[in-house]
């Protein structure tokens, strides 16, 4: 009875193995967003910040960003026996889960992994490397342009959903305006510029990581948003990005000549200060896959493309890490390893 149990466990994985396998299409995406200094005529000052979707796939962030935390809060390392001890120390325990992040000032245009990457079953988008690219020729052309300038290019590998359960990958590029705007585009205070400064005691690291979400400045990036791709009989691109550009805007104030309780001489003051306006792109679009696809905007530009590719047919082996102990190969041996090497996928 014990055996008839086993194998139908047995056949029933399989099966759902074999399903998954058979429901999963894998595309390889490849996307470059550019802008272009054009004069257009057209105004965005009124147009609300972008909401980002703070379940999108975000390949960039960690490419580019640094944990500080234990630098932010002033705290020196850990050694062996401050782990081993239970003694409090001032080094950086692992208290609070909340971590302090340093931006670059410029996001790089290239995104890509360090080295070739391969898809398996069961796993997520993956970031692809420089060398797995199609679009250097592309990019060469276009940068050639007058007023052009490139923000971001990356690729990477995704298996298509329903709309439903399709997960958008969040695209952002270009210069850090947190110093100068508020995410949504109003001018900031020198003084909110400077970098807070962490003078705390063990005491009070119980609230460091509430004072650091707090005090922390999240970069305002020039190009934020997302892009969604899912499979409803056809493929579909959904864009939903938006460009920030510095511009002036027209503020209108109350002033009275006497005081500020004295509504009867109270005057209205128009300047011009400055303000970060958000341009919107948001577009869906049916495509085929192997065409490259550009949108074009008066802004800036997207030129993508959504590949075939070889199926993935393996579940990702387990790193179980270097052994503790090496068997040294004797000194008239040699050893000859050969690097795996991914081919181009054919379209």
């Amino acid at each position: 009875m014990l055996r008839k149990i086993v194998i139908a466990m047995a056949t029933l994985g399989a099966l759902s193995i074999s399903a998954q396998t058979k429901a999963d299409t894998w595309f390889e995406v490849e996307v470059f967003i550019f802008e272009r200094d054009s004069q257009s005529l057209e105004q965005w000052i009124n147009t609300p910040a972008l909401q980002i979707n703070e379940q999108a796939v975000d390949f960039i962030t960690p490419l580019i960003s640094t944990d500080i935390t234990g630098v932010a809060a002033s705290l020196s390392g850990c050694t062996s026996n401050d782990w081993s001890t239970d003694i409090t120390s001032d080094c950086n325990t692992p208290l609070t889960s909340s971590t302090v992040r340093s931006h670059p000032s410029q996001v790089p245009v290239e995104i890509a992994a360090s080295s070739p990457q391969q898809a398996y079953l069961n796993q997520g988008p993956l970031l692809l490397a420089q060398s797995q690219s199609r679009f250097k020729d592309i990019i060469r052309t276009v940068s050639r342009e007058r007023n052009v300038k490139p923000i971001v290019h990356l690729t990477w590998q995704q298996n298509m959903q329903s709309k439903r359960y399709a997960k958008a990958v969040r695209i952002l590029g270009g210069k850090d305006y947190s110093k100068q705007f508020d995410y949504h585009g109003q001018q900031v205070s020198n003084q909110s510029n400077s970098a807070p400064t962490y003078q705390l005691s063990m005491s009070d690291y119980s609230t460091l990581g509430n004072m650091m979400q707090t005090e922390q400045v999240k970069p305002v990036w020039e190009l934020d948003g997302t892009i969604n791709i899912y499979l409803s009989h056809y493929l579909y691109i959904e864009n939903n990005l938006a460009l920030r550009k510095p511009t002036q805007k027209l503020v209108e104030s109350n002033r009275s000549e006497f005081n500020q309780f004295d509504a009867v001489n109270m005057q209205v003051e128009k300047t011009m200060q400055p303000f970060l306006q958000t341009i919107p792109l948001t577009q869906n679009r049916r495509v085929r896959s192997g065409e490259i696809h550009y949108f074009d905007h008066p802004q800036m530009g997207i030129v993508m493309q959504i590949r075939k590719m070889a199926q993935p047919t393996m579940v990702k082996p387990i790193d179980l890490g270097e052994p503790t102990q090496q068997i040294q190969p004797q000194p008239e041996q040699s050893q000859t390893f050969q690097s795996g090497v991914i081919q181009p996928y054919s379209q």
